[in-house]
């Protein structure tokens, strides 16, 4: 990537962040168009938080909307903007921890010891039934009996 790049990427942001800024000042002067930003900041921004939860009760992204939420209402309401702190610093810190060398070779080996045990758990199966389930009897018996069918 050459700097070329970086600089208009950052200068993107920078202007696009300006223009918001800028539009956003000029909203603040007139005290109906600040309600009503604050207002619409404050409804979607709990919109997605509440999907957020919806979604930590059913599959989906739950803590990432959440954090989206925060971010969305952290724009306007210093509240937010003191519960999104902590959570910036401990997804930093954790970030930290997950790119670290240490967590990665704790990770591999761990991988590598899971690996081992499973490899000779199915040599050990596949060398006392071979390709079969009559290693399994008593645990398909049962569930063959309730359902009266055969595996």
């Amino acid at each position: 990537m050459s700097p070329n790049n970086t600089d208009q990427k950052h200068s993107l942001s920078d202007m696009l962040y300006r223009k918001y800024k800028g539009g956003r000042d000029s909203v603040r002067t007139n005290r109906t168009l600040d309600t009503a930003w604050r207002t619409v900041i404050l409804v979607v921004g709990l919109t997605v938080v509440g999907l957020g939860l919806f979604f930590l009760l059913f599959p989906g992204p739950g803590w990432a909307v959440i954090f989206v939420g925060l971010i969305i209402l952290a724009t306007e309401y210093a509240w937010a903007q003191r519960l999104l702190n902590p959570l910036k610093a401990f997804t930093s810190r954790l970030a930290l921890l997950f790119t670290s060398r240490e967590f990665h070779e704790k990770r591999m080996k761990v991988i590598l010891a899971t690996t081992m045990i499973i490899i000779t758990l199915a040599y050990a199966y596949w060398s006392k039934w071979g390709a079969t389930m009559q290693g399994f009897a008593p645990l398909v018996e049962p569930i063959e009996n309730f359902f009266n069918i055969e595996i």
